[in-house]
């Protein structure tokens, strides 16, 4: 896998510690050309800056496993780039942790292979804009504290592109933020799915061939090995797992080493810089790039919010309910009036619904029948919501046509588990 011992041949720097949040502050305010090398568990991160500008991020964590896997990614689009021509730039530049400061060897093979002509030029950015996003995110996951120091250049690094720092890193943070959706499941993008038993349709949103594929993947690659191999954004594969891990189709074990030293995604907010971006999305990972079947998919399934409304007349339940779902995942409607409901959900046409069942004038289980009268509403699921100490009737609850019930008060977990079992 070739992980690179962290040895430092260059003359002893100064090395400061402080919080993440202070350290990308300071990155942001660099004009020079520099290196950023942040220590962390023995791996070191390499940030580096053309004039306040991001150019490239890599870490001394088996960099041409990371590089070889987005190329094997690139290769579902462009047929120069075969199996022996992916191997090429482990072979040419690999050991050489020491030129990480001034020329990443990971990065010398990038440019090898767009001087070779086995990428183009919007290849290598896609590439690395991933290499450098998947970097980022580790990185965003350390600790409150870490050690640190900047290496000045006088030379900038050779540029094949540039993103605007902080835009970069709200762009970063919003998808670790969309990974909290999978929490209580995942805890690393290099966690292993296992697939342990098979059922009809286990696996939504993928084509069969692509079903076939992935349940053969289910044997040991982790979310990101899987993601290149299916073309498919790793966020991607999370969302179309999760309703499988949940009812323990699939089981999930660590990541294997040297993946198990990197960062746990973090379980709370992420840090906040203020920044303003022209990329307001973290979908929007491989925007100006020529993107085939696949790709184009992968942008569809992410830009795809699930619609998700809520009835119910307390105004405490609503507060809980908007909080819970604040996710990239979700676009939510709140309604307090059953009798002026049945007109907003048309407009709204949720995916799924939830209906208190006891309302003053319109109860959920009246207004639930209501639903499954009209069209768009005869699927979709719709979840009765009653207190703990009530029982719900399943007379009733069948004669309405509800799908499933709900005792409040809930759960943030479990919220989203009836959502995922209902939603694949």
């Amino acid at each position: 896998m070739n992980h690179l011992t962290p040895v430092d041949a260059e003359p002893e720097k100064p090395i400061f510690t402080d919080t993440l949040d202070n350290v990308l502050n300071k990155l942001a305010h660099f004009q020079q050309n520099s290196c950023l090398r942040v220590t962390y568990n023995s791996i070191i991160f390499f940030i580096h800056i053309n004039e306040g500008q991001l150019v490239y991020a890599t870490n001394s964590l088996a960099p041409f496993e990371r590089l070889e896997r987005h190329l094997r990614r690139l290769s579902n689009q462009s047929p120069k780039l075969e199996n022996q021509i992916i191997k090429q730039p482990r072979q040419r530049f690999k050991n050489d942790l020491q030129s990480y400061t001034q020329l990443p060897s990971d990065y010398q093979g990038i440019i090898w292979l767009l001087d070779q002509g086995y990428l183009d030029s919007l290849e290598a950015v896609t590439l690395i804009r991933r290499i450098t996003r998947e970097v980022f995110e580790s990185f965003l996951c350390l600790s409150d504290s870490c050690q640190y120091k900047f290496v000045p250049k006088l030379e900038p690094i050779q540029e094949l592109c540039r993103f605007d720092l902080r835009s970069y890193i709200e762009q970063c943070q919003k998808r670790l933020a969309a990974w909290q959706a999978f929490s209580d499941q995942i805890s690393s993008p290099y966690q292993r799915p296992y697939l342990v038993s098979v059922k009809a349709k286990v696996i939504g949103g993928l084509t069969a061939k692509q079903n076939e594929t992935i349940c053969q993947l289910l044997k040991g690659l982790n979310f990101r090995q899987i993601a290149a191999v299916i073309d498919r954004d790793e966020l991607v594969v999370a969302k179309i797992l999760y309703p499988s891990m949940i009812d323990n189709t699939i089981v999930i074990r660590d990541p294997k080493s040297p993946f198990d030293r990197l960062p746990q995604l973090p379980k709370k907010k992420v840090l906040n810089l203020t920044t303003r971006t022209s990329e307001p999305d973290w979908r929007r990972e491989d925007s100006g790039f020529n993107l085939n079947s696949h790709s184009k998919q992968t942008i569809q399934a992410l830009e795809t919010k699930w619609k998700i409304a809520y009835v119910d007349d307390d105004q405490s339940a609503h507060r809980n309910f908007t909080e819970y779902l604040q996710q990239n995942l979700f676009s939510t409607r709140s309604l307090l009036d059953a009798m002026n409901a049945f007109t907003e959900l048309i407009e709204f046409e949720p995916n799924l619904i939830l209906l208190n069942v006891n309302m003053p004038n319109l109860s959920g289980y009246e207004l639930c029948a209501l639903l499954r009268n009209y069209r768009n509403f005869q699927t979709a699921p719709i979840i009765m919501v009653g207190e703990a100490r009530e029982l719900i009737n399943l007379n009733q609850l069948k004669r309405a046509g509800a799908t499933d019930s709900l005792s409040k008060p809930f759960s943030h977990q479990e919220l989203l588990n009836m959502i995922w079992k209902h939603l694949q």
